[in-house]
């Protein structure tokens, strides 16, 4: 966990960039060392390093005008999202037979050729979900900062 760039944290232009680079190096972290996401899955504990992150990620979150209990179901849903990007890999999960799809799964035809682009896809899929996940916290934070 002290491989999880905090930086951002320090003096954030905006809380949305803080977290996207945060989320970045952190799935860049877990990717490196997979053998830590499960022991990580069940929470901070008594890890300083885990202690500092949530604290950076929850202090930024009130910084910028977030409510202490969004700011903490935020830091967990992101939690959550990068774990669970880094818990396996999807393209590496389809067989390498290309028979296999050509009867039963058409549309699977070029499944076969995944696993071969397994790190292109496994991060462009994180990528495409973190970009939705922040937009939509964007449009809960506008939608908070017009009912104040």
């Amino acid at each position: 966990m002290g491989e999880v760039d905090l930086a951002m944290f320090d003096a954030p232009d905006d809380w949305r960039t803080a977290l996207h680079d945060w989320a970045r190096s952190y799935r860049a972290a877990l990717v490196a060392h997979p053998h830590l996401v499960p022991v990580l899955a069940q929470g901070p504990g008594r890890r300083p390093h885990a202690l500092r992150l949530a604290d950076a990620v929850f202090g930024c979150l009130v910084a910028a005008g977030w409510p202490r209990g969004q700011a903490t179901r935020i830091g967990a849903l992101m939690r959550y999202f990068i774990t669970g990007s880094a818990l396996g890999s999807f393209a590496a999960g389809f067989p390498e037979d290309a028979a296999l799809y050509t009867a039963d799964y058409p549309h699977l035809g070029d499944a076969h050729r995944l696993a071969e682009h397994r790190r292109t896809i496994d991060q462009g899929a994180f990528d495409t979900g973190l970009e939705a996940l922040l937009d939509g916290l964007e449009l809960r934070y506008r939608q908070l900062r017009r009912e104040d």
